[in-house]
């Protein structure tokens, strides 16, 4: 029978192997994703099939922690003494880092897909507006992704402009991408504020509620209007949104709460 001391060495180089393994994935998904956006010709659907993919192996391997340690590493440590407790909150901290991390970055590598996809459909939309009575160039408004009336400045022509379907895609939620890596700060600072909560167990001071609530709608206002800079007609939701993140926010007060 294995002793203590090798146990948990043997642990500790699992939880290590484990932590490289996720960092390493999340480096190739970095590489792989850039690569095959330029591959695809922007094809952005099918480089979030290919994330989805990894984020789900990357999933698999935070569970591993816990499927190891329930099938093999607890049980091996409580046959041996009464240290089983702290080395399966080894298990717990890391498996939250990496949930953390793989947030974190998933947040991160969607904003600059996104932006990336933004660039290359402004440049396709710029090339394709022109005007159909003297075929003079016009420029189409960057901030807003469906049909479009320009008056053309050389014969004062108006032409109904239907943009390329990549342009029209960046307001489907491209542009919601884009605002939350710009807002990433306040997103980390309401972030910072729920988890002081979460560590209550629902009975966490009314100050900190406070100071949470600050936090989320500084956040969604900022991301809101950040998102009507990319989107003119975002504008008109706006009212919409903060009245939907008003009862989000209510509701999870509630359920945490009782």
């Amino acid at each position: 029978m294995a002793t203590q001391e090798e146990l948990v060495k043997r642990w500790d180089g699992f939880l290590f192997k484990i932590e490289e393994r996720f960092n390493d994935s999340l480096k190739y998904a970095e590489e792989a994703c850039k690569e095959q956006l330029v591959e695809t010709d922007y094809e952005y659907q099918t480089v979030m099939r290919s994330w989805g993919g990894m984020k789900a192996q990357m999933y698999s391997l935070i569970e591993k922690i816990d499927e190891t340690w329930d099938a093999k590493v607890g049980p091996a440590m409580e046959a041996v003494g009464d240290f089983a407790s702290d080395e399966s909150d080894k298990a717990y901290d890391l498996r939250h880092k990496l949930i953390d991390a793989l947030e974190k970055f998933q947040r991160k590598l969607e904003g600059e897909l996104s932006q990336l996809f933004y660039d290359h459909a402004i440049q396709i939309a710029d090339k394709k507006a022109q005007c159909a009575q003297c075929d003079a160039d016009m420029e189409i408004q960057k901030n807003i992704f469906r049909a479009q009336y320009i008056t053309c400045t050389y014969c004062n022509a108006v032409n109904t402009i239907e943009p390329e379907t990549k342009f029209v895609k960046i307001g489907w939620g491209i542009v919601d991408n884009i605002a939350a890596m710009r807002m990433n700060e306040g997103f980390e600072k309401m972030q910072k504020e729920v988890n002081a909560i979460q560590e209550y167990r629902g009975k966490a001071p009314e100050a900190y509620w406070s100071t949470y609530e600050d936090a989320y709608f500084a956040y969604w206002d900022s991301s809101f209007k950040e998102r009507i800079k990319l989107n003119a007609d975002a504008a008109d939701r706006l009212e919409q949104d903060m009245g939907r993140k008003r009862k989000e926010f209510e509701n999870y007060k509630d359920i945490q709460t009782k």
